[in-house]
């Protein structure tokens, strides 16, 4: 009978035992270091890099004037340089007037970017002693005049339409001293000459350019990776061969992208009709820079091309050595356009799906003079100069034979009636301007 007592009270302890470690174990919480959520969320990644304003843009010429005769840097990196140092000016004095006229020093600097850009971001990319007011109009001048009693610059912010102006001081005798001796002795600098026959002062080079051919890596960038950024739930999007090469992705919902295999372009676009927000340039460029920070897709050197706000459409030209690629069907241009900015995310993405490594040779070249250029324009019948925009030393975008190549040829570029077009000259021999 005592036996049995015993083994009773063993048993009761071991189910009394048993039932304290289950309780201890369904209350124990382990202490572990929390983890937001959104670290648990794969981030697409186009292998590129992220974007600031002032990266993205950035003057298409920097020309110094000396009396009657204008210059700008050999090396485009030269100018590059230059404004990005500007960027750190320090800015006094900040004021703005009526009057929309260009300075008449005979010593100073013109700096041109290629449309117009909204006044209230110079504090995105310049620095000011205080928080100025900033007008409400654009700019696509900037002229730098000299004070000589002062060993200061006066920074000259000319208005689109040439009615007002914003005006600044840089007090810092370094940068003074550093533009008058390049201005003076001409420094890295080569000559150009001004073309005056189109919509606004052109300035190219006056004499022959010596630029190099380049054949150059490119490096694809896998399509699944733009289906993961543009569609919202991209498990569902399947493709479709549409042809040898065009392959189709939809969602059968929200958005259709095509890629293009043989010029490694695509182009995402959303079909349905979503009420249309006109935005102000500054938040359309904040807005898209965003959403390509987003998938890292600054994959090369992209610089703000021009802005339509009346449509919310941006684009960015593809830059290589300093100079601007042209190619076919957005094979060097990324645009977007968006229609409401809540979206954040476009209704239209057109971009290329490559890009550009290590170099792989270079041939040397020679292209024609400006002046040259500018007679040969004068005398075709083929363009009309007061419809001439635009005139600029660039690449020529092709594909070589094997498809992780890509060869830039140099060439002369016109912007005529608002688009870029190589000049094609004919026979030159009986067309040579003066020299």
């Amino acid at each position: 009978m005592q036996l049995e007592t015993v083994k009773s009270f063993i048993l009761w302890v071991l189910v009394g035992a048993s039932l304290l470690l289950s309780f201890a174990l369904w209350n124990y919480k382990p202490e572990v270091e929390s983890v937001p959520q959104e670290q648990y969320e794969d981030r697409v990644d186009l292998g590129g890099y992220e974007e600031t304003t002032k990266n993205l843009i950035e003057p298409k010429s920097i020309i110094f004037r000396n009396g009657q005769n204008y210059y700008s840097f050999q090396d485009p990196s030269g100018g590059k340089t230059l404004y990005q140092d500007m960027h750190s000016w320090v800015l006094y004095d900040f004021r703005t007037r009526e009057d929309g006229s260009r300075p008449s020093a005979s010593n100073q600097l013109e700096i041109v970017f290629p449309d117009a850009i909204p006044a209230n971001m110079l504090t995105s990319l310049f620095t000011f002693n205080e928080d100025p007011y900033l007008p409400d109009w654009s700019f696509k001048r900037l002229f730098i005049t000299f004070n000589q009693d002062a060993s200061s610059l006066n920074l000259i912010f000319q208005s689109q339409d040439g009615e007002q102006q914003a005006t600044a001081v840089v007090n810092d005798s370094k940068k003074y001293d550093r533009l008058w001796q390049r201005l003076t002795t001409f420094e890295g600098l080569s000559e150009y000459v001004r073309f005056d026959e189109g919509t606004e002062p052109i300035y190219i080079p006056k004499y022959e350019v010596e630029i190099a051919s380049m054949s150059v890596a490119a490096q694809e960038i896998n399509s699944r990776l733009m289906v993961d950024a543009l569609f919202r739930n991209p498990d569902i999007v399947t493709p479709n061969q549409i042809s040898e090469n065009e392959v189709y992705f939809t969602d059968s919902a929200r958005g259709i992208m095509r890629v293009y295999q043989n010029r490694r372009t695509m182009e995402f676009q959303n079909p349905l009709q979503t009420p249309f927000e006109q935005m102000d340039p500054e938040a359309l460029l904040e807005l898209s820079k965003n959403n390509i920070n987003g998938h890292v897709g600054w994959t090369d050197e992209y610089n703000l091309m021009d802005i339509a706000a009346s449509s919310n459409t941006i684009r960015y030209q593809l830059f290589y050595d300093g100079y601007p690629v042209y190619g076919d069907h957005h094979a060097s241009m990324i645009e977007q356009q968006f229609r409401i900015k809540e979206l954040n995310q476009p209704n239209l993405y057109k971009r290329p799906l490559f890009s550009l490594k290590n170099l792989l040779g270079k041939d040397p070249a020679e292209l024609r003079s400006g002046n040259d250029v500018i007679y040969f324009l004068k005398n075709n019948q083929t363009y009309e100069l007061d419809h001439v925009e635009d005139i600029r030393i660039g690449y020529n975008l092709t594909y070589q034979s094997n498809a992780d190549a890509i060869t830039l040829n140099p060439s002369w570029f016109i912007k005529y009636s608002g688009s870029w077009q190589e000049i094609k000259f004919n026979d030159m021999t009986d067309q040579k301007g003066g020299s």
